[in-house]
């Protein structure tokens, strides 16, 4: 049976989502290793929703697989909710949603 992305509760997270000011659980700058590269995207980048849930769903398909433990389940959930709470911070200064992708 295949993964729909938005029908299982767990594939979103209500409430707090992170931001600089304030980390979210997962935050990725404290969870870095001395010197590990990383990538961040922001909300104002209209292909950040996009992005986001790609890797959710990859992650969530890993876990589905048994490559990744249940344990990350909350984290693909706050990913989900990222993607959400990025489209409405573009919304909220009229910039419209990227189509097609």
């Amino acid at each position: 049976m295949g993964l729909v992305m938005g029908t299982d509760p767990l594939d979103r997270q209500e409430g707090y989502v992170g931001s600089k000011n304030n980390p979210g659980q997962f935050d990725c700058y404290a969870n870095a290793e001395p010197d590990e590269p990383m990538f961040i995207l922001l909300g104002r980048d209209k292909s950040a929703p996009s992005l986001v849930r790609a890797w959710a769903f990859q992650r969530r398909t890993a876990i589905e697989n048994g490559m990744k433990p249940a344990s990350d389940l909350p984290m693909v959930a706050e990913a989900n909710a990222c993607a959400d709470a990025m489209e409405e911070y573009r919304e909220q200064r009229n910039q419209p949603r990227l189509k097609g992708i």
